[in-house]
């Protein structure tokens, strides 16, 4: 089965701010970047399982991909797989606001 990969507003506001942050060095490596971020939630397409669970207490079906310095959430469900947010690993989950209000 092949899950629809689905970019909420807020998954695509983080990939445009750190787009943003990486090209006041270097355009060039910021493209690089979220090109390889897309790519590496591709994957999620046939593997949605791969990631590991965020507050499995909590929710079911929350999981995390990792790539670079980058933990990128989202929850799959039925036939779709929904990038909640994309963010710095120094960041706690517990303080993200989407986490906080994410419900299953």
């Amino acid at each position: 089965m092949v899950y629809k990969i689905i970019w909420t507003f807020r998954a695509r506001k983080d990939l445009k701010s750190i787009k943003e942050y990486v090209a006041q060095d270097s355009l060039y490596y910021a493209e690089k970047l979220i090109g390889r971020i897309y790519e590496r939630v591709d994957v999620l397409q046939d593997y949605p399982e791969i990631g590991i669970p965020v507050l499995p207490e909590k929710f079911k079906h929350l999981r995390k991909i990792l790539y670079q310095s980058y933990r990128i959430v989202y929850h799959f469900s039925g036939s779709e797989v929904s990038v909640i947010t994309v963010h710095h690993q120094s960041r706690l989950l517990e303080n993200i606001p989407q986490i906080k209000e994410y419900k299953e």
